[in-house]
């Protein structure tokens, strides 16, 4: 079971950037630069909103706080919020206005990738959840800024 757990925790997140990049792939190729643009719109977003949050509050790793061995050598900082939960969260948040099916897909990667790292006493679930609200956040911000950017440039360029 431990091997499950730290294989969820450290390397499924690469399974939902593979589903992010073969989402894009099947987009229209008309899609693929705003798809693109609000990926990268987003992810900056999140993570600005991350950093700021992670100077607000300080929650300390849980293997730190229990005083046992986490399942992952992880660093005893603040794991307030999770990157992997706001990564995971982002990518698929943002895949969802391009794909919904690839988003429900993405989305148990998601949900395993947060919850593993949980059981592998990295994160509390305080952390996650901020991880998944910031990322959803910042997808829906940033989705919306650059479909209002794009669909402001086509009516300035008739």
């Amino acid at each position: 079971m431990n091997t499950i757990i730290i294989f969820c925790a450290q390397y499924l997140f690469l399974f939902v950037i593979l589903g992010v990049a073969i989402a894009w792939l099947r987009t229209a190729r008309q899609t693929k630069l705003r798809f693109a643009v609000a990926a990268i719109a987003a992810g900056l977003l999140a993570l600005a909103m991350s950093r700021v949050a992670a100077k607000l509050y300080f929650d300390p790793r849980p293997f730190v706080t229990e005083h046992v061995k986490p399942l992952i050598a992880h660093a005893a900082d603040n794991g307030f919020p999770s990157d992997h939960a706001l990564l995971t969260m982002t990518l698929t948040a943002i895949t969802y206005f391009f794909s919904r099916k690839t988003a429900a897909v993405l989305l148990l990667f998601t949900v395993f990738v947060g919850l593993a790292r949980i059981a592998a006493k990295i994160h509390s679930p305080l952390d996650i959840a901020a991880g998944w609200l910031i990322g959803v956040i910042g997808a829906v911000v940033g989705y919306y800024l650059v479909r209002w950017a794009f669909d402001r440039y086509q009516k300035s360029a008739r």
